[in-house]
């Protein structure tokens, strides 16, 4: 039986969408050292996110991207102010807010700027084809917004050539080449960690870093004020109920089955959910790779399977007979993340979920106990097409 244990990265969105550390109360809290110039004078409240942290000093705000390889020690810092930057600390870089253009190179922070009515400030992207949101889409067809091809090898020259305050990318443990050019530049390089956090909250929660480059805050605390009354209100939904199905998630790639880590916000998702999840104790915040044999013996009699890659039960047959085994397969309880795309390959699911917890959760409920959310319909999830083939 093969196991195979991988840290996150870009696979762990695949699957799609615990609180672990709480530093704060909502809102803006005084420094007991507020008199020493040396202190933050205040500082933003995080409630469940680990990888950030927001501190107001006289004249600037000071944000600081923390390292989740190791033990959450700071990563990056940024010196963000309105008027006078003489007298900003030598360390980190300086950047004069709010911004008024920048390159998005991460989807889920599409529907971050959108709710925070900053989506105009994009002038560039990449992997274009494969956008969703319809506002970018139509401003990319408008030549607002400029194409900037693959997300790992984005188009150098046509990136300086929008001359942006800054650009927004995803960071993977060390700093690329590509990046490392970008900030000999000039062009200063926001660093996206939001996906190695690990409850739909915490992710959520990074509208606050964000924000902060539009002066925004304000609006970004109530913003996910209200995130966080809904996704706890949905949860409630599954506080009474006396039956707790099982889950599985996760599809075969390449040879391997990849499923969430019981650390991981997709376990998370699923213990909100009241399902029972078979590395629910699993110690592991990134993915597990699996082979199918060790899927049937794990997972074969879990009542629901969510995040399939295929469309109907007749291509589940076609990539591999042995899935007429699973349960969920036999019952008819299998749901793929295909629910809002579009022609070409956007999918929905993959940027305004990350900044809606509450709507993955609600499809998690609405597919097992349907009864609880009557009135609801999927938003990014839905069920495989039924036919003969099984």
């Amino acid at each position: 039986m093969k196991r195979l244990r991988i840290k996150n990265n870009a696979i762990t969105l695949f699957f799609g969408i615990f609180v672990f550390l709480i530093i704060g109360c909502t809102g803006k809290q005084k420094s007991s050292n507020s008199s020493s110039e040396s202190q933050p004078h205040s500082f933003t409240a995080i409630k469940y996110a680990k990888g950030f942290r927001i501190e107001h000093f006289d004249g600037y705000t000071r944000l600081t991207i923390l390292n989740p390889w190791n033990n959450w020690t700071p990563y990056q810092t940024y010196n963000l102010y309105k008027t006078n930057g003489d007298k900003l600390p030598s360390e980190g870089t300086n950047l004069k807010i709010p911004l008024e253009s920048i390159v998005v190179n991460t989807f889920a922070y599409f529907d971050f700027l959108e709710q925070l009515g900053q989506i105009d400030k994009i002038t560039g992207i990449t992997d274009g084809f494969r956008v969703y949101n319809p506002n970018i889409l139509r401003r990319i067809a408008k030549d607002s917004i400029a194409d900037l091809g693959d997300p790992f090898k984005m188009n150098l020259e046509k990136t300086l050539a929008l001359k942006p305050n800054a650009i927004l990318t995803s960071a993977y443990a060390q700093r690329d080449q590509y990046s490392e050019r970008l900030v000999q530049a000039g062009i200063p390089v926001i660093y996206n960690l939001e996906w190695m956090e690990n409850s739909p909250l915490a992710r959520a929660e990074w509208i606050k870093m964000i924000a902060v480059f539009f002066d925004k805050e304000a609006d970004a605390d109530r913003i996910f004020d209200q995130i966080e009354k809904r996704y706890l209100k949905v949860k409630e939904k599954v506080g009474g109920v006396e039956k707790k199905y099982s889950v599985m998630a996760g599809d075969n790639f390449q040879g391997t089955w990849y499923v969430p880590g019981g650390r991981s916000f997709n376990a998370c998702l699923f213990r909100d959910a009241n399902l029972n999840y078979y590395y629910e104790d699993d110690h592991n915040s990134g993915s597990i790779g699996l082979d199918i044999e060790t899927i049937l013996t794990q997972f074969g009699k879990a009542d629901y399977w969510f995040g399939c890659t295929a469309d109907s039960y007749e291509e589940l047959n076609e990539k591999d007979p042995k899935y007429k085994l699973l349960k969920s397969v036999k019952d008819k309880h299998v749901f793929n993340n295909k629910n809002r795309v579009t022609p070409s390959g956007g999918n929905d699911f993959f940027e305004s979920a990350i900044a809606n917890p509450d709507l993955i959760l609600s499809d998690f409920i609405k597919a097992v106990y349907p009864a609880l959310l009557p009135q609801y319909h999927f938003t990014y999830i839905k069920p495989l097409k039924t036919d003969n083939a099984l």
